[in-house]
């Protein structure tokens, strides 16, 4: 038994630590980014509605987010910004990180 504990904890130890999503932080970077031209409930205006971004994939939705492209692999219409070479609000230009991605995409969730 005391090599089967040893193997769990060391196996606890080692496992990356994955951050909780965060809907307060995705509504944060929605209004700062995204409201504009989504409104403020992802109802769509000067772009389209989010609420069925809001279901796809979240390999989908992070490659929309970087590379600019719908479900389909279509190029976003402009003035849909490409996020993966301007950055979000405040992050100096950086690509959005993953736990961005996926508190923006939780956050959009709540809108549905």
């Amino acid at each position: 038994m005391r090599p089967l504990i040893s193997l769990l904890l060391l196996a606890a130890i080692a496992a990356p630590a994955h951050a909780a999503v965060s809907t307060a932080a995705g509504k944060a970077i929605y209004t700062a980014n995204c409201a504009g031209c989504h409104g403020a409930k992802a109802q769509g205006g000067v772009g389209p509605s989010l609420h069925e971004a809001a279901g796809w994939s979240y390999a989908l939705f992070r490659r929309a987010m970087l590379q600019d492209k719908d479900d389909h692999g279509a190029p976003l219409k402009p003035p849909m910004p490409n996020w993966g070479k301007v950055g979000f609000k405040g992050d100096h230009g950086k690509p959005p990180t993953d736990a961005e991605i996926k508190n923006l995409q939780a956050y959009l969730k709540t809108l549905k």
